[in-house]
């Protein structure tokens, strides 16, 4: 008869820590009314529907978001001063 596998021990679940803007925070604690529980429940519950509806493709571009934010606002803040050169 075969030996079977040793589960590995510890706790099913990581702890992360998530940083929110203050004004979703108080979104997400209004709806949850409050109770911390039911927030982690919210949060927790967000994230899981969006990874099921997402492709890795999509979640990768999450990574490379911010530097294209900051490269987007860099260019759109020449492209209005070379504009505001032509008018004057």
């Amino acid at each position: 008869m075969a030996k079977r596998g040793r589960k590995k021990g510890g706790a099913r679940y990581r702890r992360i820590t998530l940083s929110l803007p203050k004004r979703l925070y108080y979104v997400l604690n209004g709806i949850a009314m409050g109770d911390e529980r039911k927030l982690n429940r919210l949060i927790k519950g967000i994230l899981e529907d969006k990874l099921m509806e997402s492709t890795v493709a999509e979640l990768e571009l999450y990574l490379g978001r911010g530097e294209e934010l900051e490269e987007e606002e860099e260019m759109e803040e020449v492209e209005e001063g070379k504009e505001e050169e032509k008018k004057e």
